[in-house]
């Protein structure tokens, strides 16, 4: 018996770009495009990856704790007993929290900004789906000498509003809502200044 020698193989054609297998379908040279799309991506992520490497890490090197640490102890001082300053002069008044009426029950009210001749502040009344369950809508001005100034809307009548007297300072006002049901809600809590010309 004699020996079977192979055939010399046939050198291939130089090409510059490998070349997508042989393909039946349109659907697995899309496959190749997308199988050569996700390599190029993972190469990329890789040369970052190596590039962020390489220059940071000698920085994160030198950002290392010192072996020792010194500290020094800080003079202590007695602490004085100190008096709150009083104030000398008219204070604003604290403003407190508001509270929201139930779902259904909503009014609407606006406090328009102050007179800048005569400090008077007006608080008008604008409707909303809650307007035939109000008795009563009560505002209070107070003003930075503790002076409370009061008024009160029907809201039955046209077009309800109330105009208080304020002053040239910051003063407070509040506007409690009285549901027929007898219970109140404040809806309004807040400072007023007198507008600045300019």
């Amino acid at each position: 018996m004699e020996p079977i020698q192979p055939e010399p193989a046939q050198p291939l054609p130089p090409t510059s770009e490998p070349q997508a297998p042989p393909s039946s379908s349109g659907a697995s040279g899309v496959r190749w495009v997308l199988v050569r799309a996700i390599a190029l991506g993972f190469l990329i992520l890789f040369v970052v990856a190596g590039a962020v490497w390489l220059v940071g890490g000698p920085i994160l090197t030198k950002m290392q704790a010192p072996d020792s640490i010194s500290m020094t102890p800080r003079p202590t001082v007695p602490a004085t007993p100190s008096t709150p300053a009083l104030p000398t002069g008219p204070v604003a008044p604290a403003i407190g929290s508001v509270e929201q009426l139930p779902r259904g029950s909503e009014v609407y009210v606006t406090v328009e900004p102050k007179d800048y001749g005569t400090s008077q502040v007006t608080i008008r009344f604008d409707g909303g789906p809650g307007k035939g369950m109000v008795k009563e809508i009560e505002v209070r001005l107070t003003r930075p000498d503790g002076v409370v100034v009061t008024g009160s809307m029907q809201t039955q009548t046209e077009s309800p509003q109330v105009t208080l007297q304020g002053t040239k300072g910051t003063d407070r006002i509040e506007v409690i809502v009285h549901l027929l049901s007898g219970k109140a809600y404040k809806i309004i809590d807040e400072p007023v200044r007198n507008r600045v010309r300019i």
